[in-house]
């Protein structure tokens, strides 16, 4: 397997063994060498790693892209809860992005993309989640489609990270 071209593709299965039980049942919308993004019940809300190669970073965070409205709505709630979040995740900035999007993020620096940093970004992607996820659920507008039931029943995306919508979990 060539980990040191595909690092980002390792994550999902990386992250589900560093999360709490009830938050293992995560999907994936994508898994590739340059982006992944694994989501719970509405893929417009969904925590990202995504490549800049140019800057050698990769920023990882919680993205909201659904409309307009609702990114604000979901940015603004969050902020709400910023000295919490900060206090955990010190490096995370919250903004308004590109299309009306909204995001909480990181860059993170490196130095060789290759299996250490998959491992390294799982541990960060798994402390946004855990922290965020119950955020996220507990502030989601009524009006935002909300589906945590599989996608494709017995199959598992951890098998086949870069298969569109899989639910992904540990034995």
């Amino acid at each position: 397997m060539a980990t040191t071209l595909r690092p980002l593709a390792l994550i999902p299965r990386l992250v589900v063994p560093l999360l709490p039980q009830h938050l293992r049942g995560l999907r994936t919308s994508a898994a590739w060498s340059y982006l992944v993004k694994i989501y719970y019940g509405n893929p417009d809300l969904h925590y990202e790693a995504s490549h800049q190669p140019k800057l050698r970073t990769v920023e990882i965070g919680l993205h909201f892209e659904a409309d307009e409205l609702t990114n604000a709505e979901l940015l603004g709630a969050f902020r709400s809860h910023k000295r919490e979040v900060s206090r955990e995740l010190p490096a995370a900035r919250f903004e308004e992005w590109d299309k009306g999007w909204t995001r909480i993020w990181e860059p993170v620096v490196y130095g060789r993309f290759d299996e250490a940093l998959a491992q390294d970004l799982a541990g960060r992607l798994a402390r946004y989640i855990t922290l965020l996820e119950p955020i996220l659920r507990s502030e989601l507008p009524r009006h935002v489609p909300w589906d945590l039931a599989p996608t494709r029943p017995g199959r598992n995306a951890a098998a086949r990270p870069r298969s569109r919508l899989h639910t992904l979990r540990t034995p």
